[in-house]
């Protein structure tokens, strides 16, 4: 993927959150669904599309990663 790529589906971001997304050598689809869980919804794609779960997972922990702690749950 490259910056418009990831900007189509996640919008603008800032540099540090767009180079590690990059990093992760994810697929747009891949992207797409990372942000779909991070939105609440479970596996969107049909099964027969292929998808890296470590990659999908480390992709949600980047877009949640400017979310305030009592957001996700998690305790101070």
């Amino acid at each position: 993927m490259n910056r418009m790529q990831v900007e189509e589906i996640m919008g603008r971001l800032d540099d540090l959150k767009l180079a590690e997304i990059l990093e992760t050598d994810a697929s747009p689809t891949e992207l797409l669904e990372a942000k779909r869980w991070v939105a609440g919804y479970k596996r969107t794609l049909p099964e027969d599309l292929p998808l890296r779960p470590s990659v999908v997972d480390r992709l949600c922990d980047i877009i949640r990663m400017d979310e305030p702690d009592w957001y996700s749950g998690e305790a101070n």
